[in-house]
């Protein structure tokens, strides 16, 4: 079964949304504190609040995502390519959590920056592995059946743009994790490293809501 085979049901278009919005939260969260402390607000206490902030988002996010994943499958059990991408989900459940262990043990006092240099490493190269797969879910969230094609390419388009911008994010923030451990100014590289994760994780959540909720918004009316 391909993807535009799937039909969306109102409620599940609400969910689609709704289940953005840890990830919007988080971002939002990780930006203002990774802000304050590039202003020099305790830099080296907010860099490991951050890092928890953004695992427990990711966490989050990640569950509700592979929930709505289950939901489909259990409707479409043919849905091709579910597999993998609920294995390039897991992969950002498991980073989630490793960035919230690594948090709270730098926050504990164990080799604080290291720690949290190597949670972003952990994120980037979680978003790296997993772009393919968040552009395929995304996919499958927001082409509904039976519609005017043009909704189906927006929704298409959407994802693959998404899909290149946590490429680049995740890039960068794995290259920002290794100067960090390199010496180089680390809690200021890890700031940025993690500001650009929080940005990354508002624009995309917000944006994709809007282009769903416009794309189904044309459907209801045609």
């Amino acid at each position: 079964m391909s993807t535009s085979d799937i039909a969306f049901s109102g409620t599940s278009r609400k969910e689609t949304v709704a289940e953005s919005l840890p990830e919007l939260v988080a971002g939002l969260a990780v930006i203002v504190l990774t802000i304050l402390g590039l202003a020099g607000v305790s830099p080296a206490f907010l860099v490991e609040i951050a890092t928890i902030v953004f695992g427990v988002g990711l966490l989050l996010y990640g569950s509700a995502t592979l929930s709505q994943l289950a939901r489909v499958v259990s409707n479409h059990p043919g849905l091709d390519g579910a597999a993998g991408v609920a294995g390039g989900w897991s992969i950002l459940l498991l980073a989630g959590v490793a960035g919230i262990i690594l948090g709270i043990l730098a926050l504990l006092g164990v080799s604080s920056i290291e720690l949290v240099a190597i949670a972003v490493i952990a994120f980037g190269a979680a978003m790296l592995i997993s772009s393919n797969a968040s552009m395929r879910l995304r996919v499958i969230a927001g082409a509904p059946a039976n519609v005017d094609p043009v909704i189906e390419q927006l929704v298409r388009d959407t994802a693959s743009d998404t899909a290149g911008l946590q490429t680049m994010t995740g890039l960068s923030a794995v290259v920002l994790g290794i100067l960090a451990l390199s010496g180089f100014s680390p809690n200021i590289l890890v700031l940025i490293a993690l500001l650009g994760l929080g940005c990354f994780a508002t624009m995309t959540s917000a944006f994709i809501a809007g282009t769903f909720a416009r794309a189904f918004h044309v459907a209801a009316r045609s």
